[in-house]
């Protein structure tokens, strides 16, 4: 393969990836709860409202237009602006974000306007049959299929170290020259196991918050919507670990690349297509069941009633505080997978732990690998 058309292919992949994500963003509103529009906590009936509705439709083109145009910059500025191309991927995020606190400021208007308000205490009770009986999200231990990936990736490693030069390349500047050398040793064998190991670890904590998240019950719909989400949640896992183990295999190529068996060019274009691959899955189960299993329930009968309103608890529509809320992990109220509860002290315990964990490994890959 040609460095031009390694080039080309890298650049179009990055291309693609940047729409993709933008894609889902603009998908959001159609994929969040019924109760919910924007972030704000709505009957729903009010989905049929042609104002919500009207802003559904401008979000959904305001963002994939600049998702659009994102793609292009990215293509444009990937080969001789690397940072520059870094700051486009992240427009459609930043966008999105911005025009859901604008619509969100609207919607909250309109409640006021309407008196959506909450007109009965939130029910307690948990549709029993259903929810013992309701998918359950893939136990945890599924994630030891990661330790298979990582013997392996040890045999590969042993089987190309005889192959490898010394020193051994071990970073590439944007335009694909090296810029970082290792001596060859242990090192080398151990590093693609060090971050293979380090992603496991990340990737199980994710399945495992999974796991612990508060179950949300609709008043309206609490047997439809215990199944719903179980499902959902069940899908989620399952992505979660495709894309897991599509990410550790990939770690794969580092010694492909000590040995000189994949150039810096064809490793970066193998990773790109590997990124996009992972991103498949999720984006696949996101369309399929919404948030929560919200289109799920689509076929069900709409209910004009606000039984619940904890908008107060949501903060920029992403950020959910709670202090009587016993749950660490809840559903996210605008877009797709899980929220920490920031009043709870065991979520910013969490927090340190993993920040801790990033530095610590940070720490140990200058000192053993430098």
């Amino acid at each position: 393969m040609s460095p031009d058309l390694i080039a080309l292919v890298t650049n179009a992949s990055m291309a693609l990836i940047t729409f993709l994500s933008g894609c889902l963003i603009a998908a959001t509103p159609w994929l969040t709860r019924g109760r919910e529009a924007f972030a704000v906590s709505v009957q729903e009936t009010a989905q049929a409202d042609p104002r919500i509705q009207r802003m559904r439709r401008v979000f959904l083109a305001s963002v994939l237009a600049i998702s659009a145009a994102s793609a292009v910059a990215t293509l444009a500025l990937s080969s001789t602006f690397p940072l520059a191309m870094a700051a486009v991927v992240c427009v459609p995020v930043a966008a999105g974000f911005a025009l859901m606190l604008a619509f969100r400021a609207r919607v909250r208007a309109i409640k006021r306007a309407e008196g959506w308000e909450t007109r009965a205490a939130r029910l307690s009770a948990v549709a029993g049959a259903a929810e013992a009986n309701a998918p359950r999200p893939l136990p945890l231990a599924w994630n030891l299929l990661y330790v298979p990936v990582i013997l392996a990736t040890l045999a590969l490693s042993l089987a190309l170290y005889p192959a490898m030069p010394d020193p051994v390349p071990v970073h590439f500047d944007a335009a694909g020259a090296v810029d970082d050398w290792m001596a060859k040793g242990w090192q080398v064998v151990a590093m693609p196991l060090a971050v293979q190991a380090f992603m496991a670890l990340c990737l199980t904590a994710s399945h495992w918050q999974i796991l612990r998240s508060r179950r949300p019950t609709s008043p309206e719909h609490p047997v439809a919507s215990a199944i719903a989400y179980g499902a959902f949640a069940r899908a989620q896992s399952a992505a979660l670990l495709v894309t897991g183990l599509v990410i550790t295999m990939s770690i794969a190529i580092m010694p492909l690349a000590f040995a000189g068996v994949v150039s810096s060019d064809q490793s970066l274009v193998a990773l790109v297509v590997i990124i996009i691959g992972a991103i498949l899955p999720n984006l696949a189960v996101s369309l399929v069941y919404g948030q929560a299993g919200s289109r799920l329930l689509r076929r069900m009968t709409a209910s004009s009633a606000l039984d619940y309103d904890d908008d107060e608890r949501w903060h920029l529509g992403i950020f959910y505080v709670n202090r009587e809320d016993p749950s660490v992990v809840v559903p996210r109220r605008f877009g797709i997978g899980w929220a920490m509860n920031w009043g709870n002290p065991k979520a910013w315990g969490l927090t340190a732990l993993f920040v801790a964990a990033i530095v610590v490994f940070i720490v140990v890959i200058e000192v053993l690998f430098a």
